[in-house]
Protein backbone atom coordinates (compact mmCIF):
# COMPACT_ATOMS: atom_id res chain seq x y z
CA UNK A 1 0.00 0.00 0.00
CA UNK A 2 2.75 2.28 0.81
CA UNK A 3 4.57 1.40 -2.57
CA UNK A 4 1.81 2.21 -4.02
CA UNK A 5 0.91 5.33 -2.79
CA UNK A 6 4.61 6.15 -3.22
CA UNK A 7 4.76 5.85 -7.08
CA UNK A 8 1.49 7.62 -7.33
CA UNK A 9 3.54 10.92 -5.77
CA UNK A 10 6.41 10.19 -7.83
CA UNK A 11 4.10 10.52 -10.79
CA UNK A 12 2.31 13.66 -9.92
CA UNK A 13 5.83 14.98 -9.17
CA UNK A 14 7.19 13.84 -12.69
CA UNK A 15 4.24 14.92 -14.62
CA UNK A 16 4.36 18.40 -12.85
CA UNK A 17 7.82 19.12 -13.85
CA UNK A 18 7.00 18.09 -17.46
CA UNK A 19 4.36 20.60 -17.61
CA UNK A 20 6.35 23.59 -16.24
CA UNK A 21 9.28 22.82 -18.42
CA UNK A 22 6.62 22.52 -21.57
CA UNK A 23 5.24 25.96 -20.09
CA UNK A 24 8.98 27.25 -19.67
CA UNK A 25 9.44 25.84 -23.81
CA UNK A 26 6.23 27.94 -24.80
CA UNK A 27 6.94 30.91 -23.89
CA UNK A 28 8.69 32.28 -26.79
CA UNK A 29 5.97 31.72 -28.98
CA UNK A 30 3.73 33.90 -27.02
CA UNK A 31 5.32 37.07 -29.08
CA UNK A 32 3.74 36.32 -32.58
CA UNK A 33 6.45 38.49 -34.03
CA UNK A 34 8.34 34.98 -33.98
CA UNK A 35 5.49 33.25 -34.96
CA UNK A 36 7.02 33.02 -38.88
CA UNK A 37 10.55 31.89 -37.42
CA UNK A 38 8.87 28.38 -37.55
CA UNK A 39 11.40 25.24 -38.06
CA UNK A 40 14.66 26.71 -36.80
CA UNK A 41 13.19 28.75 -33.86
CA UNK A 42 11.59 25.73 -33.19
CA UNK A 43 14.35 23.73 -32.80
CA UNK A 44 16.59 25.91 -31.38
CA UNK A 45 14.12 26.74 -28.44
CA UNK A 46 14.05 23.42 -27.88
CA UNK A 47 17.29 22.78 -28.16
CA UNK A 48 18.10 25.52 -25.14
CA UNK A 49 15.18 24.06 -22.79
CA UNK A 50 16.84 21.08 -22.80
CA UNK A 51 20.12 22.30 -21.94
CA UNK A 52 18.38 24.46 -19.46
CA UNK A 53 16.75 21.56 -17.62
CA UNK A 54 20.01 19.30 -17.43
CA UNK A 55 21.64 22.66 -15.55
CA UNK A 56 18.36 22.76 -13.29
CA UNK A 57 18.83 19.04 -11.88
CA UNK A 58 22.68 18.92 -12.20
CA UNK A 59 22.38 21.75 -9.98
CA UNK A 60 19.67 20.91 -7.57
CA UNK A 61 20.67 16.82 -7.02
CA UNK A 62 24.76 17.15 -7.93
CA UNK A 63 26.18 20.58 -7.30
CA UNK A 64 24.17 21.79 -4.56
CA UNK A 65 24.33 18.51 -2.28
CA UNK A 66 27.88 17.96 -3.30
CA UNK A 67 29.28 21.66 -3.01
CA UNK A 68 27.22 24.04 -1.67
CA UNK A 69 25.66 22.22 1.25
CA UNK A 70 29.27 20.88 2.16
CA UNK A 71 30.55 24.68 2.11
CA UNK A 72 32.47 24.61 -0.64
CA UNK A 73 31.48 27.64 -1.97
CA UNK A 74 33.98 28.94 -4.14
CA UNK A 75 34.43 25.41 -6.11
CA UNK A 76 30.67 25.84 -6.30
CA UNK A 77 30.31 29.32 -7.78
CA UNK A 78 33.17 28.56 -10.65
CA UNK A 79 31.13 25.43 -11.05
CA UNK A 80 28.16 27.22 -11.93
CA UNK A 81 29.73 29.68 -14.23
CA UNK A 82 31.51 27.35 -16.06
CA UNK A 83 28.00 25.51 -16.39
CA UNK A 84 26.67 28.75 -17.42
CA UNK A 85 29.25 29.41 -20.35
CA UNK A 86 29.10 26.07 -21.38
CA UNK A 87 25.24 26.39 -22.01
CA UNK A 88 25.97 29.22 -23.67
CA UNK A 89 28.84 28.19 -25.84
CA UNK A 90 26.59 24.70 -26.85
CA UNK A 91 23.44 26.74 -28.01
CA UNK A 92 25.89 29.02 -30.15
CA UNK A 93 27.96 26.28 -31.47
CA UNK A 94 24.05 24.34 -31.99
CA UNK A 95 22.71 27.69 -33.68
CA UNK A 96 25.27 28.23 -36.03
CA UNK A 97 25.14 24.52 -37.17
CA UNK A 98 21.14 24.36 -37.29
CA UNK A 99 21.18 27.72 -39.87
CA UNK A 100 23.41 26.00 -42.10
CA UNK A 101 20.66 23.63 -42.54
CA UNK A 102 17.48 25.54 -41.85
CA UNK A 103 18.13 29.20 -42.44
CA UNK A 104 17.32 31.51 -40.32
CA UNK A 105 14.34 33.83 -41.08
CA UNK A 106 15.19 36.02 -37.93
CA UNK A 107 17.72 38.57 -38.22
CA UNK A 108 20.47 38.57 -35.86
CA UNK A 109 22.65 41.70 -35.17
CA UNK A 110 25.54 39.61 -34.83
CA UNK A 111 27.55 37.03 -33.15
CA UNK A 112 27.84 38.42 -29.77
CA UNK A 113 24.14 38.75 -29.29
CA UNK A 114 23.51 35.39 -30.19
CA UNK A 115 25.95 33.94 -28.08
CA UNK A 116 24.64 36.14 -24.79
CA UNK A 117 20.93 35.22 -25.84
CA UNK A 118 20.88 31.82 -23.21
CA UNK A 119 22.45 34.06 -20.77
CA UNK A 120 19.57 34.97 -18.74
CA UNK A 121 17.43 32.30 -19.27
CA UNK A 122 20.21 29.98 -17.67
CA UNK A 123 20.72 32.67 -14.72
CA UNK A 124 17.08 32.38 -13.82
CA UNK A 125 16.63 28.81 -14.06
CA UNK A 126 19.96 28.81 -11.70
CA UNK A 127 18.17 30.89 -9.67
CA UNK A 128 14.89 29.02 -9.38
CA UNK A 129 16.50 25.52 -8.82
CA UNK A 130 18.75 27.00 -5.88
CA UNK A 131 16.38 28.51 -4.58
CA UNK A 132 13.74 25.59 -4.34
CA UNK A 133 16.74 23.10 -3.34
CA UNK A 134 17.57 25.36 -0.34
CA UNK A 135 13.94 25.98 0.89
CA UNK A 136 13.40 22.40 0.78
CA UNK A 137 16.78 21.50 2.51
CA UNK A 138 15.50 24.97 5.39
CA UNK A 139 12.20 23.22 5.78
CA UNK A 140 13.41 19.04 6.46
CA UNK A 141 16.34 20.30 8.76
CA UNK A 142 13.40 21.92 10.62
CA UNK A 143 11.57 19.27 10.69
CA UNK A 144 14.30 17.00 11.81
CA UNK A 145 15.22 19.40 13.99
CA UNK A 146 11.54 19.48 15.61
CA UNK A 147 11.51 15.60 15.92
CA UNK A 148 14.66 15.61 17.73
CA UNK A 149 13.21 17.99 20.26
CA UNK A 150 10.56 16.47 20.94
CA UNK A 151 12.42 12.70 20.93
CA UNK A 152 14.39 14.65 23.76
CA UNK A 153 11.26 15.89 25.17
CA UNK A 154 9.20 12.74 25.62
CA UNK A 155 12.34 10.92 26.86
CA UNK A 156 12.86 13.58 29.26
CA UNK A 157 9.21 13.46 30.36
CA UNK A 158 9.42 9.73 30.74
CA UNK A 159 12.43 9.85 32.85
CA UNK A 160 10.53 12.84 35.26
CA UNK A 161 7.38 10.27 35.26
CA UNK A 162 9.83 7.53 36.39
CA UNK A 163 10.83 9.47 38.81
CA UNK A 164 7.26 10.25 40.39
CA UNK A 165 6.22 7.05 40.42
CA UNK A 166 8.96 5.16 42.77
CA UNK A 167 9.22 8.23 45.13
CA UNK A 168 5.41 7.79 45.67
CA UNK A 169 5.12 4.52 46.04
CA UNK A 170 8.16 4.68 48.90
CA UNK A 171 5.49 7.08 50.97
CA UNK A 172 2.62 5.36 50.60
CA UNK A 173 4.30 2.13 51.49
CA UNK A 174 5.48 3.44 54.50
CA UNK A 175 2.23 4.26 55.27
CA UNK A 176 1.14 0.77 54.76
CA UNK A 177 3.71 -0.55 56.70
CA UNK A 178 2.74 1.83 59.78
CA UNK A 179 -0.34 0.06 59.52
CA UNK A 180 0.89 -3.20 59.68
CA UNK A 181 2.72 -2.49 62.98
CA UNK A 182 -0.51 -0.88 64.55
CA UNK A 183 -2.11 -4.01 63.41
CA UNK A 184 -5.03 -1.59 62.10
CA UNK A 185 -8.12 -3.03 61.01
CA UNK A 186 -7.58 -0.49 58.23
CA UNK A 187 -4.74 -1.98 56.78
CA UNK A 188 -7.07 -4.56 54.15
CA UNK A 189 -8.57 -1.48 53.03
CA UNK A 190 -5.14 0.41 53.01
CA UNK A 191 -3.62 -2.10 50.38
CA UNK A 192 -6.98 -1.95 48.19
CA UNK A 193 -6.97 1.40 47.76
CA UNK A 194 -3.44 1.15 46.64
CA UNK A 195 -4.17 -1.51 44.32
CA UNK A 196 -6.05 0.90 42.42
CA UNK A 197 -3.24 3.44 42.47
CA UNK A 198 -1.29 1.11 41.20
CA UNK A 199 -3.37 0.04 38.29
CA UNK A 200 -3.67 4.18 37.82
CA UNK A 201 -0.28 4.54 37.85
CA UNK A 202 0.64 1.50 35.72
CA UNK A 203 -1.94 1.68 32.92
CA UNK A 204 -3.34 5.05 32.89
CA UNK A 205 -0.12 6.99 33.37
CA UNK A 206 1.31 5.56 30.41
CA UNK A 207 -1.20 7.98 28.34
CA UNK A 208 -0.24 11.65 27.30
CA UNK A 209 -3.34 12.68 28.93
CA UNK A 210 -5.98 11.71 31.10
CA UNK A 211 -9.33 12.58 32.04
CA UNK A 212 -9.14 15.27 35.40
CA UNK A 213 -12.18 13.21 37.23
CA UNK A 214 -9.93 10.06 37.11
CA UNK A 215 -6.85 12.50 38.20
CA UNK A 216 -9.32 13.54 40.95
CA UNK A 217 -10.04 9.80 41.79
CA UNK A 218 -6.43 8.89 42.10
CA UNK A 219 -5.99 12.12 44.29
CA UNK A 220 -8.84 11.34 46.71
CA UNK A 221 -7.60 7.18 46.69
CA UNK A 222 -3.90 9.19 48.44
CA UNK A 223 -5.83 11.16 50.52
CA UNK A 224 -7.67 8.34 51.90
CA UNK A 225 -4.33 6.62 52.47
CA UNK A 226 -3.05 9.11 54.49
CA UNK A 227 -6.26 9.80 56.29
CA UNK A 228 -5.63 6.01 57.52
CA UNK A 229 -2.22 6.95 59.38
CA UNK A 230 -2.16 10.44 60.48
CA UNK A 231 -3.61 11.65 63.51
CA UNK A 232 -7.39 13.10 64.37
CA UNK A 233 -6.12 16.17 65.02
CA UNK A 234 -5.06 16.73 61.16
CA UNK A 235 -7.94 18.16 59.17
CA UNK A 236 -7.74 17.36 55.71
CA UNK A 237 -10.25 19.07 53.73
CA UNK A 238 -10.66 18.21 49.43
CA UNK A 239 -12.98 20.43 47.46
CA UNK A 240 -13.89 19.95 44.02
CA UNK A 241 -15.91 22.89 42.07
CA UNK A 242 -16.81 22.39 38.33
CA UNK A 243 -17.07 19.35 36.63
CA UNK A 244 -13.71 17.29 36.54
CA UNK A 245 -15.21 14.93 33.54
CA UNK A 246 -14.76 17.94 31.26
CA UNK A 247 -11.52 18.37 31.05
CA UNK A 248 -8.27 16.45 30.24
CA UNK A 249 -4.76 16.72 31.74
CA UNK A 250 -1.40 14.99 31.85
CA UNK A 251 -1.78 12.22 34.50
CA UNK A 252 0.42 12.09 38.19
CA UNK A 253 0.82 16.47 37.71
CA UNK A 254 -1.23 17.24 40.70
CA UNK A 255 0.57 14.50 43.15
CA UNK A 256 3.33 15.67 44.13
CA UNK A 257 1.62 19.07 45.35
CA UNK A 258 -0.38 16.94 47.70
CA UNK A 259 2.36 14.79 49.16
CA UNK A 260 4.39 17.38 50.00
CA UNK A 261 1.53 19.07 52.13
CA UNK A 262 1.50 16.13 53.93
CA UNK A 263 5.37 15.19 54.01
CA UNK A 264 5.85 19.11 55.95
CA UNK A 265 2.50 20.19 57.25
CA UNK A 266 1.49 17.56 59.52
CA UNK A 267 2.07 16.80 62.94
CA UNK A 268 1.73 14.61 65.78
CA UNK A 269 1.83 17.12 68.59
CA UNK A 270 -0.18 19.74 67.69
CA UNK A 271 -3.38 20.56 65.56
CA UNK A 272 -2.43 21.02 61.89
CA UNK A 273 -4.31 21.98 58.49
CA UNK A 274 -4.33 20.88 54.77
CA UNK A 275 -6.70 22.19 52.55
CA UNK A 276 -6.86 20.79 49.05
CA UNK A 277 -9.11 22.93 46.53
CA UNK A 278 -10.19 22.09 42.78
CA UNK A 279 -12.01 24.35 40.74
CA UNK A 280 -12.83 24.02 36.91
CA UNK A 281 -13.75 26.74 34.89
CA UNK A 282 -14.26 26.33 31.09
CA UNK A 283 -10.42 25.78 30.46
CA UNK A 284 -8.96 27.04 33.22
CA UNK A 285 -8.13 24.37 36.16
CA UNK A 286 -7.31 26.01 39.65
CA UNK A 287 -5.49 23.88 42.14
CA UNK A 288 -4.75 25.31 45.37
CA UNK A 289 -3.09 23.42 48.71
CA UNK A 290 -2.58 24.58 51.58
CA UNK A 291 -0.76 23.45 54.62
CA UNK A 292 0.76 24.30 58.29
CA UNK A 293 4.10 25.35 58.56
CA UNK A 294 5.10 22.38 61.13
CA UNK A 295 9.27 22.55 59.54
CA UNK A 296 9.78 25.75 60.52
CA UNK A 297 13.29 25.37 59.69
CA UNK A 298 12.57 24.63 56.05
CA UNK A 299 11.68 27.84 53.95
CA UNK A 300 10.18 27.72 50.14
CA UNK A 301 13.54 27.42 48.36
CA UNK A 302 14.34 24.30 50.37
CA UNK A 303 10.84 22.45 49.56
CA UNK A 304 11.53 23.77 45.66
CA UNK A 305 14.42 21.40 45.36
CA UNK A 306 12.77 18.41 46.97
CA UNK A 307 12.39 15.31 44.01
CA UNK A 308 8.51 15.65 43.70
CA UNK A 309 8.17 19.11 43.61
CA UNK A 310 11.50 19.63 41.20
CA UNK A 311 10.68 17.31 39.01
CA UNK A 312 6.57 18.46 38.71
CA UNK A 313 8.28 22.09 38.35
CA UNK A 314 9.72 20.74 35.45
CA UNK A 315 7.10 18.87 34.15
CA UNK A 316 4.95 21.99 34.14
CA UNK A 317 7.64 24.05 31.97
CA UNK A 318 7.48 21.11 29.19
CA UNK A 319 4.29 20.23 29.21
CA UNK A 320 2.27 23.96 29.55
CA UNK A 321 4.89 26.12 28.36
CA UNK A 322 2.99 29.43 28.61
CA UNK A 323 0.05 27.67 29.72
CA UNK A 324 0.58 27.64 33.65
CA UNK A 325 0.98 30.09 36.39
CA UNK A 326 2.34 28.47 40.10
CA UNK A 327 3.16 30.36 43.15
CA UNK A 328 4.92 28.47 45.81
CA UNK A 329 4.99 31.13 49.10
CA UNK A 330 4.24 31.30 52.90
CA UNK A 331 2.10 34.00 54.96
CA UNK A 332 3.74 33.42 57.93
CA UNK A 333 1.64 30.21 58.94
CA UNK A 334 1.04 28.60 56.18
CA UNK A 335 2.57 27.30 52.58
CA UNK A 336 0.19 27.73 49.82
CA UNK A 337 0.51 26.35 46.22
CA UNK A 338 -1.45 28.15 43.80
CA UNK A 339 -1.34 26.43 40.26
CA UNK A 340 -3.67 27.80 37.25
CA UNK A 341 -3.49 25.46 34.20
CA UNK A 342 -5.28 26.10 30.82
CA UNK A 343 -6.27 22.66 29.85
Amino acid sequence: MEKTSGSKVKIRVVTVHLLIWLGFFMLPFIDESRAHISTYFFIRTFFLTLTLAVFYYSNDLILIPRLFLRRKNTTYILVVLSCILTIMTFNFIFAVILNRFIPSEFHHPNNLHRFFIPFFPAVFVYAISTAIRITGEWFKNEKQKKEMENEKLNSELAFLKSQVNPHFLFNILNNICSLARKKSDDTENAIIKLSHIMRYMLYESKDEKVSLEKEVEYLKNYIELQRLRISDKVDINFSIDGDPESGMIEPMLLIPFVENAFKHGVSYLEESKINISLKIEKDLLIFKVENNMIRKSVDVVQLESGIGLRNVLRRLDLLYPGKHKIAIHEDGTKYIVDLKITL
